[in-house]
């Protein structure tokens, strides 16, 4: 196994947690400066409601189609010079957006600008594990997602208000920033003397792929993230929406309840790892969570009064427990472990992206129609699914730390 040549200080994993997290937030913050900005760009640009989507969404595009292949170049290379790679890629896509004057360069940008988002979610688990340990691996992911989250929440109330140019700027800066802490700061794994003590553990990129597409404990995972990323995705884009249409509220209120979904999804990050941690529980906790989605996606959204809050709350808290916990799993699936735990990644965070396009847009739209009842009870239908994933786990999961 590539590992540190000691453990490093709490200094220093302090350190690397800070770079990796900002790196991690980077894109997502760039990205989702397009929805305040949207009145801006649309009229800047002369964009149709078609051409604008396909920009916010054009960084999906690397992070489905090269997950995969990112996770067993990692498992090949090293973590620090390919994710370095994808960083600068997503840097010259941030810095090409301030130079833009049309749809076509825009396009080109994001698309470039989701390369780093694809391969650090696709790799989490093994970076982390190497620097932190696989026992804290969870703990650690869920504060990164915490992060990435308010990061996401910090452009929402800035980016309209310091306007188009400096926000793409600001961006922009941040960017090359983390570019430069990843390859000055992060440790790199290669000529230890844990690896020149040991056998290299190279393996060929075909190797790698077969053993992960033949461990049932790597598919079991990747179709429950599909589920929670299905259903959280599903419920984020579609609560405020069917507030104002079934239920009269202002779109300033829908916003509002929306939010409240957030910041249950960030207290399910940050608090149920370290749960799960302590109490040897893993399965179950993730069970528990399947069923109270079950419920909050169905029924959360048509409670009377101050009970809409708290259902919301809850059923993003769900939502926030579920991917901290699943997409940090792959280093500690039997039969994978370090050595495959980038390939591993991978192909669960491919299933995690195509989730979160394929549930709502393409089974739950399109059997519900405008039928808002039926749109949220197929969602929490989609729980049942993570609540059986959860239950096939393997159990050697259930570990205290």
């Amino acid at each position: 196994m590539k590992t540190l040549n000691d453990s490093p200080s709490k200094a220093k994993k302090l350190i690397y947690f800070i770079v990796f997290a900002l790196c991690f937030a980077a894109p997502n913050y760039a990205q989702y400066q397009f929805s305040p900005l949207a009145p801006q760009i649309i009229s800047r640009f002369g964009l149709t409601d078609v051409q604008f989507n396909s920009i916010f969404t054009a960084p999906m595009l690397p992070a489905i189609f090269t997950s995969l292949i990112s996770g067993m170049l990692v498992d090949r290379y090293g973590y620090k010079p390919v994710i370095g790679a994808s960083i600068l890629l997503t840097a010259l896509g941030c810095w090409g957006r301030v130079f833009s004057n049309g749809y076509g360069l825009m396009y080109v940008s994001m698309i470039l600008l989701g390369f780093s988002a694809g391969f650090l979610s696709s790799n989490a688990s093994k970076i982390l594990s190497i620097l932190f340990g696989q026992e804290r691996v969870s703990v650690v992911m869920g504060l990164v997602l915490t992060i990435s989250t308010c990061g996401m929440v910090l452009c929402m109330f800035t980016s309209s208000g310091l306007g188009m140019n400096t926000a793409f700027l600001l961006a922009a800066v941040i960017s090359a920033v983390a570019l430069v802490f990843w390859f000055v700061v992060m440790p790199g794994v290669k000529g230890t003397k844990a690896e020149k003590a040991a056998p290299a553990e190279d393996v060929s990129l075909g190797k790698a792929l077969m053993t992960v597409l033949k461990n049932k404990y790597v598919w079991i995972a990747a179709v429950t993230l599909f589920c929670v990323n299905g259903a959280m995705t599903g419920m984020g884009s579609s609560i405020p929406r069917a507030l104002v249409d079934a239920r009269g509220f202002t779109e300033a209120q829908g916003g509002v309840a929306g939010a409240f979904l957030m910041i249950g999804n960030l207290l399910g990050s940050l608090l149920t790892p370290t749960i799960s941690l302590k109490t040897g529980k893993f399965r179950l906790v993730l069970m528990i969570c399947g069923a109270v989605s079950l419920v909050g996606c169905s029924l959360a959204w048509s409670l009377p009064g101050v009970w809409l809050y708290v259902g919301l709350v809850l059923t993003g808290y769900t939502f926030g427990s579920g991917m901290a916990q699943i997409i940090s799993v792959a280093v500690r699936l039997p039969g994978i472990g370090p050595t495959y735990a980038g390939a591993a990644g991978g192909l669960v965070a491919t299933l995690q992206l195509l989730g979160g396009v394929v549930l709502p847009t393409y089974v739950a739209s399109a059997i519900a129609g405008n039928n808002h009842s039926v749109y949220f009870i197929i969602l929490g239908v989609v729980s049942v699914f993570w609540i059986l994933g959860a239950f096939l786990m393997p159990k050697s999961l259930d570990k205290k730390g």
